[in-house]
């Protein structure tokens, strides 16, 4: 049902916030979402992707989109592992 659905503008600033919230620079990150059938297809998944990508870092994750995804869990968790951390930190990748 599209109606539930949140707004694309509101995602962005609950993800903008986040990120704000671990110490990043929300205008350094992109996010995509992608619905079309051939990626779906492609990771065996129904629903889409969503692409994060820290610009400054190279950094890109997909996560997947749909019906009991819990893509902002999974983001969570990788913002602790220290996924997206600038390259130097001692939580990010040399």
């Amino acid at each position: 049902m599209r109606s539930a659905a949140v707004p694309a503008t509101d995602k962005m600033q609950v993800l903008g916030g986040l990120l704000r919230s671990w110490g990043h620079d929300a205008d350094d990150f992109q996010v995509e979402e992608d619905h079309s059938p051939a990626l779906a297809d492609l990771f065996g998944m129904a629903g889409g992707v969503v692409i994060v990508r820290r610009r400054s870092t190279g950094e890109e994750r997909l996560y997947a989109t749909g019906i009991g995804s819990a893509w902002f869990g999974s983001l969570l968790m990788d913002l602790a592992r220290g996924h997206f951390a600038p390259r130097g930190h001692p939580h990010g990748r040399a």
